[in-house]
């Protein structure tokens, strides 16, 4: 992987952490149970990167991620119930479940790739621990609230216009360092097919490829779900990836199944959509 996809926005990993935060709002006590597991499989996904010592040494493993933390700009010694809601903070008082309003982007202010890693999969495999299949709603909840954040922070700015809208979402988390590149097109008329190309993919060449080795058909791709929003607004219905190609190299090319609302998309509309180069 280049040295240029080492590092991530904070803004991203914050939009990330405020929609998840924010959509287990009314969850209740299952809230505490899926953020508790999550924290457990992150410190699991440090370790197993050696990015941390292993847990059978707690003083040294307790120390390196405290350092990790630091490092990126987190304050690990507030008072919080978890890691998450740990690494939501700010400096301010505030968290990343609550914005302060447009203007507060840290675009440029660099994290650990391992980090943003690292929150994906604990998400991913803790969700699917505690609500299985259903989790994928909740996935795309959080891509709604994502692109709220970004939007109310002034990384993205909204347009009514949803192809304009989707080439800025694209345009971020390409310059965050998401990925090197991303485009898709369409395939039948009316579209049945969604084809997606990455290139330096690192979310899934690490992230995605383990939890689908591990068993679970969640996608939790940030880019995809904040996508996968936005269409739907649209009547679009995703689901689940079928194929899925991934190059030493982090060159992705995934197909998914997508079921348009028949009544408001035509085959005009596939073949628009499906010459617009994002």
């Amino acid at each position: 992987m280049a040295a240029t996809y080492k590092k991530i926005d904070r803004t991203a990993v914050d939009a990330l952490l405020h929609g998840l935060l924010k959509s287990l709002e009314s969850m209740g006590g299952q809230r505490s149970v899926i953020l508790d597991d999550m924290g457990t499989l992150m410190c699991q996904y440090l370790v197993e990167t050696r990015t941390i010592p292993h847990v059978d040494r707690p003083g040294k493993s307790s120390s390196a991620l405290k350092r990790l933390l630091i490092r990126n700009g987190f304050a690990p010694l507030a008072t919080a119930p978890n890691l998450v809601e740990i690494m939501a903070q700010k400096a301010g008082g505030h968290d990343a479940g609550t914005p302060t309003g447009r203007g507060t982007s840290k675009e440029g202010v660099k994290v650990d790739w391992v980090l943003y890693e690292a929150i994906l999969y604990g998400m991913t495999k803790a969700l699917d621990d505690q609500l299985g299949l259903q989790a994928q709603l909740i996935l795309d909840r959080i891509g709604t609230l994502m692109l709220d954040y970004l939007i109310d922070v002034g990384a993205i700015k909204r347009s009514e216009d949803l192809n304009i809208l989707l080439q800025r979402v694209v345009d971020y988390f390409v310059k965050a360092g998401y990925a090197k590149s991303f485009s898709f097109e369409l395939e039948g008329a009316p579209p049945n097919t969604f084809v997606s190309r990455y290139e330096s993919a690192r979310y899934y060449t690490n992230v995605f490829r383990r939890t689908q080795r591990e068993g679970s058909a969640l996608l939790a791709c940030p880019l995809c779900v904040i996508g996968h929003s936005l269409w739907a607004t649209r009547g679009w219905r995703f689901g689940n990836i079928f194929e899925v190609q991934i190059s030493s190299g982090g060159k992705v090319l995934s197909r998914a199944r997508v079921y348009p609302a028949t009544e408001r998309f035509t085959e005009s509309d596939a073949l628009r959509l499906s010459r617009t180069k994002l």
